[in-house]
């Protein structure tokens, strides 16, 4: 069984933004051994948007099943939980420290961190939160920040990530130490959003369709709070079963609540192709 389910507490208290994968409690090939260090890496996924490499790290393919990492970085900062149990990233490489050969999956954390990969493209938001959250992590665990090692340290002839780090990693160990030590400082607050913007807490959405409308309750009859005229950005933070809804060829009971507007709209505008939104807590 996964055993580290401590992962998203330890994260928070550490002051760290996090987003918690639905089923990441369960999700793992096994449990760990003991922790003897993170493995870092880089996505080298798609330019835009905050974390687009959720499927593949999280489900993985016909190549590689998943998941490919215990935890994700977004553009944006947030850490994001998606097993507790062992992930298939390291592959073969090593030993080191005391990490056996060809066995980093079963005593490293995988962190997979949003970045092309083939030149700096490393956010603020990422600079400040990768080697704090690491150094929360190493803290827990009671390891030192040496044990914090690149990809591309435990596979150097196949592996390149994390690519483009300032200072590379030995420049990403010393902002590690850096915080161990009690010299990074608090965790910046986040920016608080205006009115209309997605709110923190949940999972982020986009919408599809106009003159969607957002009702008090998941009920039909219920008064419109807001009216959506394009493609918008939303956080859901939670669904509940609701009235069904029947429009555009599509018939879904499941509603979104989605707290920049105070309000429901049925999942059928959330553009995802599950009715059921993955990720999201039910009521």
């Amino acid at each position: 069984m996964p055993n580290m389910t401590w992962l998203a507490d330890v994260l928070r208290q550490g002051g760290l933004k996090v987003q918690e994968e639905g089923g990441w409690q369960t999700r793992g090939h096994g449990e760990m051994g003991d922790v003897r260090g993170i493995l870092l890496h880089h996505t080298a996924g798609p330019a835009e948007g905050n974390y687009p490499s959720l499927n593949i790290v999280r489900d993985g393919d016909a190549s590689l099943p998943g998941p490919r990492a215990q935890l994700g970085l977004a553009r944006d900062g947030t850490w994001i939980v998606i097993a507790a149990g062992v992930a298939y990233h390291a592959g073969k490489g090593g030993p080191w420290e005391s990490v056996p050969k060809d066995e980093g999956n079963e005593y490293m954390i995988g962190v997979e961190a949003e970045s092309v990969g083939t030149h700096p493209d490393w956010t603020p938001e990422q600079l400040d939160s990768y080697p704090r959250g690491v150094a929360v992590l190493l803290r827990h665990v009671h390891q030192p920040a040496s044990r914090a090692i690149g990809h591309k340290e435990w596979a150097p002839e196949r592996k390149s990530d994390p690519a483009f780090w300032p200072g590379d990693m030995d420049g990403f160990r010393k902002e590690v130490e850096r915080h161990l030590s009690g010299q990074g400082g608090p965790a910046p607050a986040p920016p608080q959003p205006g009115p209309g913007e997605p709110q923190p807490g949940g999972r982020e959405f986009g919408t599809w369709g106009t003159g969607v409308k957002v009702h008090s309750e998941p009920k039909l009859d219920s008064p419109v709070v807001h009216t959506i005229n394009g493609p918008t950005k939303v956080t859901v933070d939670f669904q509940q079963r609701g009235d069904l809804v029947n429009t555009d060829g599509f018939s879904n009971p499941w509603w979104a609540h989605i707290p920049q507007f105070n309000g429901f709209m049925t999942n059928i505008y959330i553009d995802h192709p599950d009715s059921l939104l993955p990720g999201v807590p039910q009521r």
